[in-house]
């Protein structure tokens, strides 16, 4: 077999020793200096009886030991396998550069605290550590701002919660196209000097606009079970996949509540538009920035048809690739947005009323009742 070290990898010194880390693949060992030389050594694919011809110095026996060892922890990749495959897709297709890199594949998949671990862990650091201020306030603000209207999208904006106890009831198929449209429709076409670009009611860093939507339709009139794609191009949907039999959660890092929602959008990155004109790892940074318009526009339109739209991005990326048939390594899930019918709110909320500015953030900080869990 011919081997070669992996060329994803990042090496921090621990004490005497070092920690190698493939980002690609998410695997990590702690070794000494001297299999660090053997990563520098083997850049190019090459035989064992290659390497030992080049190192005769080490027994090769050992040397083969060694880097059979290294293949083994993902370090070292051997040729034509699953793990050489996949890095010579990144190498061919991933443009954001190795900074960018490191932080997309190695937030994939990764496990999340449940909420009565997260809660305990929060009571117990409040003790000594206790939470940063989250709202700065001046002593003595130069300029008293007129109040905002509370009208037209002003009286949307204001009623936007994310309550993620809903009723059994479905929503329409007309509101989940309402969803839909907000985020990702699309207005109009121009012209440029290299391209026609589709114009969105959200902004995209070049109008390279690089996201699809999936929809996991499970309880919507007027729609088969299914899971399906968004052509915004048509303003319709296209069945790619059934509904799973397993609960909506398994998407989410097993957040229960997702399980009664009616419909779940799926934000899928589509990052080679965006590499295509820009190729700096700022260019990623602007990708994910974009889900947030798209789902701000999302939730809104659901505010407006009295809905609850919850947005996470504690996602199962694999499981939700496998789900939605993407095989590219440059299609990634991002973003997730659970849609339903309200339920009774649970929790006590205090409202910043016109005319009393904004007096009532001292209650909360006295102690009013935010929940953790269902309204945000």
């Amino acid at each position: 077999m011919r081997v070669k070290s992996a060329a994803t990898l990042v090496t921090f010194p621990q004490g005497e020793e070092a920690k190698i880390y493939n980002y690609l693949s998410k695997d990590v060992i702690t070794c000494d200096a001297a299999a660090v030389n053997w990563l520098l050594a083997i850049q190019d694919w090459s035989t064992i009886d290659e390497i030992a011809a080049r190192n005769i110095e080490f027994d090769a026996e050992s040397i083969a030991g060694e880097i059979e060892q290294l293949v083994a922890c993902g370090i070292f990749l051997e040729e034509s396998s699953a793990a050489a495959r996949r890095e010579a897709e990144y190498t061919a297709t991933w443009e954001f550069g190795p900074t960018a890199g490191i932080f997309h594949f190695g937030i994939m998949d990764n496990e999340f605290e449940n909420v009565e671990f997260g809660v305990a862990r929060q009571k117990e650091r409040a003790k000594t550590n206790p939470s940063p201020k989250l709202i700065w306030r001046d002593d003595q603000p130069d300029v008293k701002l007129p109040l905002t209207s509370n009208e037209g999208v002003f009286s949307v904006m204001a009623q936007r919660r994310s309550r993620r106890n809903v009723t059994e009831q479905a929503i329409s198929l007309r509101e989940l196209g309402d969803c839909l449209y907000a985020g990702l429709g699309i207005t109009g076409f121009i012209q440029t000097e290299t391209a026609v670009l589709p114009l969105k009611m959200t902004p995209s860093g070049g109008a390279r606009n690089p996201y699809e939507a999936y929809v996991w339709a499970q309880n919507v009139d007027g729609l088969a079970r299914g899971i399906y794609h968004y052509s915004a191009a048509d303003h319709a949907l296209t069945r790619v996949n059934e509904v799973p039999n397993f609960p909506a959660q398994d998407l989410v890092q097993a957040q229960d509540w997702a399980d009664p929602m009616p419909a779940i959008i799926l934000l899928v990155a589509v990052l080679e538009r965006t590499a295509w004109k820009y190729i700096e790892p700022n260019a990623y940074r602007v990708v994910l920035i974009e889900g947030g318009h798209i789902a701000q526009n999302m939730m809104l339109a659901a505010t407006q048809n009295e809905l609850t739209c919850c947005p996470t991005a504690a996602l199962a990326h694999g499981r939700i690739a496998d789900l939605l048939k993407l095989t590219a390594l440059t299609h990634t899930p991002v973003y997730a947005l659970t849609i339903g019918h309200p339920g009774p709110c649970l929790d006590t909320v205090y409202s910043v009323a016109e005319g009393v500015a904004l007096s009532g953030i001292s209650n909360i900080e006295r102690g009013g009742n935010i929940s953790r869990n269902n309204l945000r």
